[in-house]
């Protein structure tokens, strides 16, 4: 089932995960007996001096410039109504938006939508600027690994690109619309924009490590497999195998670890969700796709350090490489996958309004994680790459109102409202909320390209 990774990655190990939260929960219990002890411990201490005029005094030069630049959390903030729409539209971009995301072809009567913009806590997140990101991508590779969703980006900053520059569709050209079998040229697709010698392109690896898919046909999988199988001790080499030619590569997957499995690791079985198999016990998936993260990022790293070390051997320097991972994008039916009014919402959430579930939260939290770890993994390896996490799992949380619903279908009230009709509660309209996504890769992007690196750790999720 593919070639055996080269790569030292980690494997799964429940007794791990056990001692480890022990671990977690004896440091929790002891860090407030420590610091109440600090505290009373320390001497008392004089007033500041008073000012002439009542106001704080002014930090010296001196002091400022020892206090670090904080770093934005775009993950913390609130939607608020704006007047000003996309850059693309639904007819503009239509050849490159998957069908079913493409909610102004397919009939969506309301707008309001795209009429809402992201706004950080304590921040400003700017408008996308198709020019800046090129030049910071100049001469560059830009690769999106991952499931439908990770298209559904791909396809965003595409589209946000063509609105200022052309590209020409070089690879996957053609193809059908779905998710399934006719679809094969859409999930490997490849842009190239003469303007600045950048290249995007979109790999389709739903568990980012190697697996077989379950068919989605239910006559299919009736005769066959109806359960996905995934090998964690294996790289999916339809996309490791170009890692020596991605300078950024953004790795987003998650939901289909929700559907039901076998997980395998090194010729063993480690695991089950929602069991096919007789006689196996529930294990659920959020290990396991912490460890698909985990072992994804290690096959980056490990094949950009073999080119960073062919580099060095040579006269030309090696140059430096970003990895983002994307973190869960959460779904939102209400009731039935197949009622009318699965999700049929129109505005956002409010700030607080409504708590993330615990599910979500689990999955931010591995990507997070994992995202820091392996950054501190590539810096000690000396690989030339910085690895950090694109916190989206809470602002995707707060906007039902994004998806195609009912409309993943062209004109789905044509022939009048039905009992039962398909809606689709987890990708995202295009133009829509995922453009916010490819803003913060943006200034993601710009950050790295400017020299400032990612070796800060991301927020806390």
């Amino acid at each position: 089932m593919g070639a055996s990774s080269t790569c030292p990655c980690h494997h799964f190990s429940s007794s791990s995960i056990l001692t480890k939260r022990t671990i977690a929960f004896a440091l929790y219990a002891l860090v407030p007996l420590a610091l109440l002890h600090y505290l009373l411990s320390l001497p008392p201490t004089s007033p500041p001096p008073p000012t002439t005029t009542g106001v704080p005094s002014t930090p010296s030069p001196t002091q400022q410039a020892e206090a670090p630049a904080a770093r934005c959390d775009y993950s913390d903030g609130e939607w608020v109504r704006t007047t000003e729409g996309p850059r693309y539209n639904g007819s503009s971009c239509g050849e490159t938006i998957k069908a079913g995301q493409n909610c102004e072809a397919h009939g969506r009567p309301d707008t309001g939508y795209i009429y809402w913009r992201w706004r950080p806590r304590g921040c400003a997140l700017p408008p996308f600027d198709p020019a800046e990101f090129l030049s910071a991508v100049r001469g560059r590779h830009v690769a999106f690994v991952g499931d439908s969703l990770a298209r559904n980006q791909c396809e965003s900053l595409v589209c946000l690109l063509t609105s200022a520059f052309p590209a020409q569709l070089v690879r996957g050209a053609g193809g059908g619309d779905g998710d399934g079998d006719g679809d094969e040229l859409r999930k490997f697709r490849r842009w190239a924009f003469p303007s600045h010698n950048a290249t995007v392109s979109v790999f389709w690896s739903p568990f980012l490590v190697n697996g077989t898919e379950r068919p989605k046909s239910p006559a299919a999988a009736a005769g066959g497999l109806d359960h996905n199988r995934i090998y964690f001790d294996q790289p999916d080499e339809r996309w490791a195998a170009e890692v020596p030619g991605f300078d950024v590569v953004v790795l987003s997957a998650g939901q289909w670890y929700l559907n039901s499995a076998m997980f395998y690791d090194r010729g063993a079985v480690i695991g089950c969700h929602r069991c096919p198999e007789r006689n196996r016990t529930e294990t659920g998936f959020f290990g396991v796709f912490r460890l698909a993260v985990r072992n994804a990022l290690c096959e980056v790293i490990t094949r950009i350090a073999a080119t960073s070390s062919s580099s060095s051997s040579s006269s030309s320097p090696a140059r430096p490489r970003l990895a983002v991972v994307t973190t869960f994008s959460p779904a939102h039916f209400e009731g039935e996958w197949d009622s009318p009014t699965a999700c049929v919402r129109t505005e956002p959430y409010a700030r607080g309004e409504r708590e993330m579930e615990y599910m979500d939260l689990e999955m931010l939290r591995a990507g997070v994680e994992e995202a820091a770890a392996a950054g501190a993994d590539a810096r000690a390896r000396g690989a030339g790459l910085a690895v950090e996490a694109l916190q989206v799992t809470r602002l995707a949380a707060m906007r039902p109102d994004g998806h195609p619903g009912l409309y993943t279908r062209a004109f789905p009230f044509a022939e009048g409202t039905r009992d039962r009709m398909p809606n689709d509660c987890v990708h995202w309209c295009l133009p829509g909320p995922i453009d916010t996504w490819n803003e913060i890769l943006l200034q993601v992007v710009k950050r790295w390209a400017d020299g400032v690196g990612s070796d800060a750790s991301s927020p806390s999720p």
